[in-house]
């Protein structure tokens, strides 16, 4: 029997048709209370595996024990429950604005360059966008939580039409924007709930500065800075509640064990679409046997659907050539079908090498 049908008769919950047993009738009977009488979802109360309740209209049965995580963003924890007749969809649509494309190609987006190509312009096979990167207030590790974002240059008008081409590039293109904390040296602390929930609060200035962005990227655990995972969890919850089918994203080193346990523990909560570790700039971080090697134990570690892989196409040491990189995500793909996608680092150098990134590996990967 499946833990979901052990939990349901143990609770008197289950969804039988004409035909069951005396005794499946009788659990039958019992789901009609169930439905009827579920408790509404209280943060921070602790549900054994197997609770049914009921969730802004809609009933949920906690798959995995859980503190009282949001049956609508944390999916590792609860599903919606067929059982009662007005349960929802148990694929629902993404809210507005967001929600992961099947298959991720992204390329980051960063603000120091001085004449970008138009977001609306970028080409049309990256369907997820970064915008790199927003810093901490203050230098690393951050004095209040809040972080600031710089436009990049206007050398092309980039700058100045950005929140209109942010907009375009969501609606009319049906990409996500997302918004990239941190960076090279840019680690950040959250201590507490007061420097967490400022940081909460001036993301959702910049979303509201811009028009609104579909994710963010925790990319704030560089270095000898180690993540918060608690606080990182509520916050990145925090913004998957205030907008409905928010990404979180995170770019770990794939080598480094703390990002690890960071990402898995993201995962299990919920609070992270996937991790994306960067096969680039560092030593032999370019290699196709390492980074096959390494994919699979990222993949073992969080499930095929939450794992992106961090590609950097360029003319310099420690990174691969367009010719290495398309055998090296052939034999991903065959290692794992379900591969959720790949990004490239940088956009600017993809685009001043031709798109090789983006008309080469983008359709393998979509296809």
């Amino acid at each position: 029997m499946s833990l979901l049908l052990v939990a349901l008769a143990t609770s008197g919950a289950g969804c039988l048709g004409a035909g069951a047993s005396h005794e499946e009738v009788d659990v039958g009977h019992d789901e009609a209370a169930v439905c009827a009488g579920s408790p509404e979802w209280r943060e921070g109360q602790w549900y054994d595996v197997g609770t049914v309740v009921n969730y802004q209209g809609s009933a949920y049965i906690a798959e995995h024990g859980n503190p009282g995580y949001i049956p609508t963003v944390s999916t590792y924890f609860w599903e919606p429950y067929s059982g009662c007749a007005d349960g929802p969809d148990p694929d629902p649509a993404p809210g507005p604005g967001g929600g992961l494309p099947e298959k991720v190609v992204a390329g980051y987006y960063p603000n120091w360059t001085l004449s970008p190509v138009r977001i609306r312009d970028v080409n049309s096979n990256y369907n997820v966008i970064y915008l790199f990167a927003a810093k901490p207030v203050g230098g690393p590790p951050g004095t209040t939580g809040a972080v600031t974002w710089t436009p990049p240059g206007d050398g092309r008008g980039a700058a100045t039409h950005l929140k209109a081409d942010i907009q375009y590039a969501r609606t009319h293109q049906g990409r996500k924007i997302i918004l990239s904390v941190g960076g090279a040296g840019a680690g950040m602390s959250f201590p507490d709930r007061q420097k967490s929930q400022t940081f909460v609060d001036s993301v959702v200035g910049i979303y509201n500065s811009l028009g609104g962005f579909d994710g963010l990227d925790w990319n704030t655990f560089e270095a000898d800075q180690a993540p918060d995972t608690a606080e990182m969890i509520w916050m990145s919850l925090e913004l998957k509640r205030r907008f409905p089918g928010f990404i979180i994203t995170a770019p770990p080193a794939p080598w480094n064990q703390r990002d690890k346990a960071f990402c898995e523990a993201m995962v299990q909560a919920g609070a992270m679409d996937y991790a994306a570790p960067q096969y680039y700039d560092g030593p032999d971080l370019d290699q196709q046997s390492y980074i096959v090697d390494s994919v699979d134990e990222w993949v073992s570690l969080l499930g095929p659907r939450h794992v992106v892989v961090g590609f950097g196409i360029w003319d310099q040491p420690n990174y691969m050539s367009i010719d290495e990189a398309i055998p090296t995500w052939n034999q991903l793909e065959r290692n794992h079908p379900t591969l959720r996608g790949a990004f490239d680092w940088q956009i600017h150098t993809d685009e001043g090498l031709g798109w090789p990134f983006a008309n080469r590996v983008g359709p393998l990967v979509r296809q």
